[in-house]
């Protein structure tokens, strides 16, 4: 963000009233908050992490407990619910 000023030039013209071409002069630039590049920075950092996946405990049948992704659980189950109206979910 910064100041600016009418230029010198365009303040000397007798058409500075209804001249659309006016020229402006900074007089001072001041920082943006440091807030900003905060937000940046923590947009940045939770895209290149991986997606947490929320995970549970299934038993394989034969005793052994098996760590799996609920949304595998749920395609697999809309899967089989739709497949005889030949939907092709999640294909």
């Amino acid at each position: 963000m910064g100041l600016s000023k009418l230029s010198e030039k365009c303040k000397a013209c007798p058409y500075v009233d209804s001249c659309n071409h006016k020229q402006m002069e900074a007089v001072a630039i001041s920082e943006l908050p440091s807030i900003s590049a905060n937000i940046s920075q923590n947009i940045s950092q939770s895209l290149a992490m991986p997606m947490a996946r929320e995970t549970m405990l299934v038993n394989d049948g034969s005793g052994n407990m098996v760590r799996v992704y609920k949304d595998e659980i749920e395609k697999q189950l809309y899967q089989e619910l739709y497949k005889h109206l030949n939907f092709n979910y999640g294909a």
